[in-house]
């Protein structure tokens, strides 16, 4: 359910900018992941100073493209990827910049799926739902795994309010904040519920093991647009990462890179922001009327909060209780697109081997020389083989699960390969924020509400967590919400 007014305030609002404001301001902003870049240059082109603190050396945040130790000109996306066609506001500053974009593909009839050792073609799956062997309710019999899903959780999705804070649930949404996916998947409080052989299959097929504790409201709203049939996705041709760097270029004055910041200290008259510089370990200060808080809430605690008072108990108790699912990729250059011998076109292979997710390039389809496939995506619990390995061990592991598909030319193309470890960035402490059971009546109402002179922004406090969407949707929110104080 899309609130129409709100999206399109918004989109007004990244095409013509905030009023511009009588009583100008100095605001700190924490963070330059897309919710920090986009409040800020909002907030400085409605007339205010900003200064933005950035602990690493780069903006993007979870939007990290790496083209490191790969061939010149590849790159390999370790975090966000794609963009479906109904993130507006993404649309709206892809335009805005011109970027180029292309069809990230994201799966196709031919793609393998490798699956209690048996091996088929997403096409003859769908045409064989029964094929790899779940033992699933006679009911149940003749339906994917997708089909499976979208049956117990379609009721849902005209609950899910867009672009409107994450922290107001409906009516819908209060009464199955209780349950887990995997309870909700037992129980569907709607119909029928799926019976256990139905949901391993919705488990595996679908790839959402890693996270069946998870909130079931919260883990179907972020993953709708993979649920949902008609919706494409998209890419950024140069790298996703050239939307930050976009919105960098308006900042460069304003941006502090390595700046770690320490505590913020809040009171009726100003904020001030400690900060440690990560390379020269120096401390400083910073001052200023408002702060925007631009960090996940995983990263948050590990700064002081003071005085004890200005921040209240259940914001503190948000920031404490709210989980982040880790993610795990690594990408994989080879020599040549054998993949592509295969009949295999950008789209995914899925297992039920540790390897989970792989994908294969979009860009450049049928060029000759290098490209780079994600190897591994894994995401929740499935991400704890891969994290406790060394660089050396992940790639032997993966190219031994490529290799029952691919066979021996996983070896014979190899040139290089790269992870990235969400859970061991020390300025992001996991990736993607999510619920547990009974957090969207308990932790949610609080996530973006403001504290005194401090506000929230970041994927966390929006409508479309998990999603560069909703770094934009909460950053044009929180600077209309400082632009209005």
């Amino acid at each position: 359910m899309y609130q129409q007014d709100a999206l399109a305030n918004m989109v007004s609002i990244i095409r013509k900018g905030l009023p511009k404001t009588n009583t100008p301001k100095k605001i700190i902003i924490i963070g330059a992941g897309l919710a920090g870049l986009v409040s800020a240059t909002l907030l400085k082109e409605a007339g205010h100073h900003v200064i933005v603190l950035e602990a690493s050396s780069r903006v993007g945040g979870r939007v990290f493209t790496m083209r490191e130790p790969f061939s010149e000109g590849l790159h390999f996306e370790a975090g966000a990827k794609r963009i479906p066609t109904t993130h507006y506001l993404m649309w709206e500053y892809i335009n805005k910049f011109k970027l180029k974009f292309n069809e990230f593909i994201n799966s196709t009839p031919d793609d393998w799926l490798y699956v209690n050792g048996l091996k088929a073609r997403r096409w003859y799956y769908e045409e064989n739902p029964d094929y790899f062997g779940y033992p699933v309710a006679p009911h149940e019999r003749g339906k994917t795994a997708s089909e499976l899903l979208r049956s117990v959780a379609e009721p849902l999705f005209p609950s899910f309010g867009r672009y409107t804070d994450r922290n107001i649930p409906t009516q819908v949404a209060q009464h199955l904040d209780q349950y887990s996916l995997d309870s909700f998947l037992r129980r569907n409080p709607f119909g029928e519920p799926l019976s256990p052989g139905a949901i391993e299959k919705v488990n595996v097929m679908m790839g959402v093991q890693g996270f069946s504790e998870y909130n079931a409201i919260d883990v179907i709203r972020a993953f709708m647009p993979v649920i949902m049939p008609d919706v494409s996705f998209y890419e950024l041709t140069d790298g996703n990462d050239q939307l930050p760097k976009k919105l960098y270029q308006q900042l460069k004055e304003e941006l502090y890179f390595n700046e770690r910041v320490r505590s913020i200290c809040s009171d009726v008259n100003e904020v001030k922001v400690t900060v440690e510089n990560t390379k020269t370990g120096q401390y400083s200060e910073v001052r200023g009327d408002t702060a925007v808080v631009a960090i996940p809430f995983s990263a948050l605690q590990l700064v002081d909060l003071e005085p004890f008072d200005a921040f209240s108990k259940e914001k503190r108790r948000a920031i404490r209780d709210l989980r982040y699912m880790p993610a795990t990729k690594v990408g994989v250059e080879f020599k040549s697109r054998f993949w592509e011998k295969d009949g295999l076109f950008g789209g995914h292979m899925l297992t039920d081997l540790p390897s989970r997710f792989t994908y294969y390039p979009s860009r450049d389809i049928g060029k000759p020389g290098p490209a780079i496939v994600v190897g591994t995506y894994t995401l929740g619990d499935d991400t704890l083989p891969w994290d406790s390995q060394t660089e050396g061990d992940k790639l032997k592991f993966l190219l031994h699960y490529l290799a029952k598909v691919h066979g021996d030319v996983v070896f014979d193309e190899l040139a290089t390969a790269a992870s990235y470890v969400w859970r061991q960035d020390p300025f992001i402490c996991g990736d993607i924020s999510v619920l547990k059971p009974e957090d969207g009546t308990q932790i949610a109402p609080f996530i973006a509400t403001r504290e005194g002179r401090v506000h929230f922004t970041g994927e966390h406090t929006s409508s479309h967590p998990a999603w560069m969407e909703g770094g934009i949707e909460s950053g044009i929110r929180v600077a209309l919400e400082v632009n209005n104080r």
